[in-house]
């Protein structure tokens, strides 16, 4: 029991003269090891700073995310660009690529552990018109659905909308017939309105056979003119509605390109201050920074 004591006051002992020295340098994390079982106890909490960095964090704005990358990047730094999914990582203290005679180039291997991370979020507005992209609408949620989002709708233009919003509206008792396609692609709709004690009266409902949204995919991002086709279905004088967007993943891709052009380039931003135009020159990464569509 004695020596066991004295093992262990030895140990400390060791430990108090390591953690004191250890106190005035940077390089050697700091250790006890404890008699019993060998185990070794470290204090990275005593280093002035740590041995290997370490640090994953998120921006919300391809300005902040330009930011932060030219602040902490080297020339080997290496920006992955997941396109479909709106996702851009940094890893700043990516591998070092070191030349040699053979062939090309040779990798001096690095922690790959200081990341930065910008998820190029939709906007609201974009979100509500894909989710509700081939969602079946009845006659009085359809025209709900398209108050809702006229602000939004390029083409056709607002006035010719918002007659067939209050058509399907007002008509809610109507028995839907036919549909008839134009020479100019819209389709007109025949229907007879059920009117008390008269024998009804036959009503006609034009819709284009296309809407264009005009929305901003991404938040920041330029607005872009997205093509849907008018769809519908009548069973048994019920109408049912639906658009089916077009070219979506498209839009989507177009939208991201500039958002990496703008990370990769920079951009120039027009603002009115006290009624005047002033330009701005928002800056991009630093060009020595490798950018690749890619995950990691």
């Amino acid at each position: 029991m004695t020596e066991l004591n004295n093992n262990i006051e030895t140990a400390y002992k060791l430990g108090q003269a390591s953690l004191a020295s250890v106190q005035k340098t940077t390089g050697s994390l700091p250790f006890v090891v404890v008699p019993e079982g060998s185990k070794v106890n470290t204090f990275p909490e005593l280093l002035e700073r740590p041995i290997n960095l370490k640090q994953n964090v998120s921006l919300h704005t391809a300005k902040d995310f330009i930011g932060y990358v030219n602040r902490f990047s080297d020339p080997n730094s290496v920006i992955f660009v997941d396109v479909l999914n709106g996702r851009v990582k940094a890893v700043l203290d990516y591998h070092e690529a070191a030349p040699v005679s053979v062939y090309n180039t040779n990798a001096n291997q690095r922690h790959c552990g200081h990341i930065a991370n910008f998820n190029v979020d939709k906007t609201t507005e974009f979100k509500k018109i894909e989710e509700c992209s081939g969602k079946k609408f009845s006659q009085t949620e359809f025209a709900l659905f398209l108050e809702d989002i006229m602000p939004h709708i390029a083409e056709p233009v607002a006035a010719e909308l918002y007659e067939i919003v209050q058509t399907l509206s007002a008509n809610t008792k109507v028995d839907f017939k036919s549909g008839v396609r134009t020479n100019n692609g819209e389709v007109t709709l025949t229907y007879n309105e059920s009117i008390e004690a008269t024998a009804g009266r036959e009503g006609k409902l034009t819709i284009p056979e296309t809407i264009k949204f005009g929305v901003q995919v991404h938040r920041g991002g330029n607005a872009y003119l997205l093509p849907a086709r008018f769809r519908y279905r009548i069973s048994n004088g019920a109408i049912v509605f639906w658009y089916d967007l077009d070219q979506l993943e498209k839009a989507i891709e177009k939208s991201m390109e500039d958002t990496i052009d703008y990370i990769r380039n920079g951009k120039e931003i027009t603002e009115f201050v006290n009624d005047q135009e002033v330009k701005t020159v928002l800056p991009g990464v630093n060009t020595a920074v490798t950018i690749l569509e890619g995950t990691v």
